[in-house]
């Protein structure tokens, strides 16, 4: 009973995680980005921070990715390329880091998944300079950037939105971590004058409806509030302005 309880909170996640994608891109306006370049036909995303959660596999993660490869579809794109990366990246025997591969073929209705795995800092291991590799949007799902020393997380956010020039969509497990998140990423981005806030920490629509059990002592985050956590509660986006 338990694991069945379990598979479905990872499965209503993974639907969490969806709609919040489709949500950012459609409020970001990205597919009209990408159809209306002249010889890019893929959709780049980004995920950060990346661990199991995400999946183990190509076909694992891909299945977070029919609502966006659905839209990407309709607007005249061809491919959604997928990059997970973090240093907590887990996959399983036989799926190679490093190596991109089609975990979903283009269909009528749907465009082509392809998924590739990164195990470390994104910084650190970004494989490419190239304009056209670069990722035309990027997540961070519950990352808590708060709680984290600002060395071990801006070097990657500063590559991801001021040098490639790529929006960041943070999501948090309730709103007040949010508000906590923005803080620090302020604070750490302060020098950057066309550094700013798409939207600012808010409430997001499509988070998970079970409420998140963490491992370790709430009150010691929540100061003994009772705001319940969920997945992707709470997001934000932040992008450089030209």
């Amino acid at each position: 009973m338990a694991r069945r309880v379990d598979d479905e909170l990872a499965r209503e996640a993974a639907r969490s995680r969806s709609r919040t994608m489709c949500e950012a891109v459609r409020r970001l306006g990205t597919l009209d980005d990408v159809a209306s370049r002249s010889g890019r036909r893929a959709l780049h995303v980004l995920v950060l921070g990346a661990d199991r959660r995400e999946g183990t596999t190509p076909e694992d993660v891909a299945r977070s990715f029919g609502g966006l490869a659905t839209m990407a579809r309709e607007e005249g794109v061809e491919e959604v390329s997928v990059v997970c990366v973090g240093p907590n990246v887990r996959v399983d025997e036989g799926v190679e880091l490093g190596r991109a591969v089609t975990a979903e073929e283009a269909t009528a209705k749907r465009a082509a998944v392809t998924v590739e795995f990164r195990c470390g800092l994104h910084h650190e291991c970004a494989s490419s300079d190239d304009v056209d590799e670069r990722a035309n949007v990027a997540f961070a799902f519950n990352a808590g950037v708060w709680g984290y020393d600002p060395e071990d997380w801006l070097p990657t956010i500063e590559r991801v939105v001021v040098r490639d020039e790529t929006p960041l969509v943070v999501t948090s497990y309730s709103l007040r971590e949010a508000e906590s998140d923005e803080d620090s990423i302020r604070e750490s981005f302060s020098e950057f004058e066309n550094v700013s806030w798409v939207w600012e920490a808010e409430i997001n629509e499509s988070s998970s409806a079970p409420v998140r059990e963490l491992l370790f002592d709430r009150s010691a985050y929540m100061n003994g509030g009772g705001e319940e956590l969920r997945e992707n509660l709470a997001w934000q986006c932040v992008a450089l302005v030209n």
